[in-house]
């Protein structure tokens, strides 16, 4: 069996989704920006999985992933809005904060 050999984009996606898990989507973006100008060409790898870090810790912190279906499928840009965001320490936090709270908004009612 072969081994992969871990590169810096494998590296920097641990990184990512320990700071997502911890809610620190600040720091997440700027972690990106500082790993961007090293690695200029790897910023698709990364780009590309952001919003499902995001969607898992979003799932994950309002229990509902039926919550999550109904959001996006009533808003399905967000992906590209998240991604866009993302270059943009407070415009991240602030869009994955109000991600959250709209997720939890659509929940089922009971």
């Amino acid at each position: 069996m072969a081994v992969l050999k871990k590169t810096p984009a494998i590296d920097f996606l641990d990184k990512l989704g320990g700071l997502i898990k911890s809610g620190s989507y600040k720091e997440a973006s700027q972690a990106y920006k500082d790993f961007e100008k090293a690695n200029p060409t790897a910023d698709f790898m990364i780009l590309e999985a952001v919003p499902f870090r995001v969607q898992n810790q979003i799932i994950k912190t309002v229990g509902s992933p039926t919550a999550f279906s109904i959001y996006s499928l009533r808003h399905p840009t967000w992906t590209t809005e998240i991604v866009e965001a993302f270059e943009d320490p407070a415009k991240f936090d602030a869009y994955v904060k109000k991600l959250e709270a709209d997720v939890r908004a659509s929940q089922p009612k009971k």
